[in-house]
C-alpha cells in the first residue's frame, strides 16, 4: 500500500532536514511519512512548489486549495493508492473531482478546524468538505461539531490526535527542582501563529518573575518599557535543540492565544506549543479556546485563562509559582500523557488503521 502526501507547507524541506541531521530530527511535522512504512504503508511526498503562478492563484482563490500541488498530481505519473493531505486546505479541488467521478483514487485529509453555522459554511461543507473519503479530525471537539452541526456521517469523520516524536524530548528530573533553581528559572512562551503577546506582556509587568518570549518581530514588543526588565524577547532563529533546551530550563510554559484571528469557529491552534511543553514535562498556562484539543485542566496539566484576561494570567502564573510541588506534578502528568496518548508512535498507529480502512 502506498499513499502520496501533500501539505500546506513543504514536506520535502522537512524530509531533507530529517536526512541532513542523519535522521536525528523530530519527524512529527512529516505527519507519518517517516513512520508509516513500519505499518506496511509506503509514503511518497509531493513536491510542495513547482509552478509559482499556480501558488499565487491559490492564495487568491482559496476555495480550490493548492492548485500547484493538485494540478501536478493530476497530470504527472504517480504510483499511489490514497491521496493523503495533512491539511484540508490543500486538496479541495481533488475532493470535488472525486465527488463527480473524475478522480478514482480516495482522498483523505487531516481536519484542523470546524466552522460557524451560516449559509456559506453549509454550502462549503456540502459541496467540498463532505466529498472527502475520510476526514481525520485533530480533536473530538472538531469531530463532534462537524457531525452534530453539519450532519456529516460518523463513519466518514474520525478522531486522529497528533503526537510528537517523543525520544527527542529529553526531560530533566523535575523532582530536583528546589527553591534556588526556581529563582534561576523563567516562564517560557514560544510561538508565532495566533499569539496574544500583548495580554501576556501586560500581565508580566506586575509579576516579579522572568518571562522569555521566542517569536517573530512584532510592534507589540515595542511597548515593553524599561520598567519591565523581567521580560525578554528573542526574535532570532533557534534550532529545535535550542528551543527544547529552553523548555527544559523553564519553570512553566505560557501559551497566549488570540482566538479572534482564526476565521474558523473551532481551530486547532497552539497545539504544537502545547505538545512541546507536555513532551518536556512542563505545566502550562494557556488561553482557553472554544474546543481545546486537549483539556489541560481536566487532565491536570495546566490552567486555562480567558481571552485577553490580564488579571487571569497574573493569577494563573502566580498560582504556579506559589505551588511548586503541584506545578511539578502537572508537568509529570503532562509527560505521561504524551507517552500514553500524544506520541508520534501512537499517532502513526492510529493513522495506519484509518488509511487501511479506506481501501476496505
Amino acid at each position: 500500500m502506498k499513499v502520496i502526501l501533500l501539505n500546506n507547507y513543504s514536506m520535502t524541506a522537512q524530509w531533507e532536514q530529517w536526512e541532513r541531521e542523519n535522521y536525528q530530527y523530530p519527524s512529527h511535522h512529516l505527519w507519518g511519512a517517516t513512520t508509516l512504512p513500519k505499518h506496511g504503508i509506503d509514503v511518497d511526498i509531493l513536491l510542495w512548489e513547482k509552478y509559482s503562478f499556480l501558488k499565487k492563484i491559490s492564495y487568491k482563490i482559496k476555495i480550490l486549495g493548492d492548485l500547484d500541488q493538485q494540478v501536478r498530481l493530476l497530470l504527472e505519473k504517480h504510483d499511489y493508492d490514497i491521496i493523503y493531505s495533512a491539511n484540508q486546505g490543500c486538496t479541495y479541488l481533488l475532493a470535488i473531482l472525486r465527488a463527480i467521478g473524475l478522480l478514482k483514487k480516495p482522498v483523505v485529509t487531516v481536519q484542523h478546524q470546524s466552522f460557524q453555522k451560516n449559509i456559506w459554511s453549509f454550502l462549503f461543507i456540502k459541496f467540498i468538505l463532505s466529498r472527502y473519503d475520510r476526514l481525520f479530525c485533530l480533536s473530538n471537539g472538531i469531530r463532534n461539531h462537524l457531525i452534530k452541526e453539519f450532519n456529516l456521517p460518523e463513519n466518514k469523520v474520525h478522531l486522529l490526535e497528533w503526537g510528537i516524536d517523543l525520544p527527542f524530548y529529553k526531560i530533566k528530573n523535575n523532582d530536583s527542582l528546589d527553591a534556588k533553581e526556581r529563582e534561576k528559572s523563567f516562564i517560557l512562551s514560544a510561538g508565532r501563529t495566533y499569539r496574544d503577546y500583548k495580554t501576556l506582556t501586560k500581565a508580566f509587568k506586575n509579576i516579579n518573575y522572568p518571562l522569555r518570549i521566542y517569536s517573530a518581530a512584532d510592534p507589540i514588543f515595542n511597548d515593553i518599557d524599561d520598567n519591565s526588565s523581567n521580560i525578554q524577547v528573542f526574535t532570532s532563529y533557534l534550532s529545535w535543540q535550542e528551543i527544547l533546551t529552553e523548555h527544559a530550563n523553564a519553570y512553566a510554559i505560557a501559551i497566549p492565544l488570540d482566538n479572534t484571528q482564526p476565521k474558523s469557529y473551532i481551530h486547532a491552534i497552539g497545539v504544537t506549543s502545547l505538545l512541546d511543553a507536555m513532551g518536556m514535562g512542563k505545566a502550562v498556562v494557556m488561553t482557553r479556546t472554544v474546543e481545546p484539543c486537549i483539556d489541560i485542566e481536566k487532565e491536570g496539566i495546566g490552567i486555562f485563562v480567558e481571552q485577553g484576561d490580564v488579571q487571569g494570567w497574573q493569577e494563573a502564573i502566580s498560582y504556579l509559582l506559589e505551588h511548586p510541588d503541584e506545578t511539578r506534578e502537572m508537568g509529570n502528568r503532562a509527560r505521561r500523557l504524551c507517552e500514553e496518548k500524544y506520541s508520534l508512535e501512537v499517532f502513526t498507529s492510529r493513522l495506519s488503521v484509518l488509511l487501511k480502512d479506506v481501501l476496505k
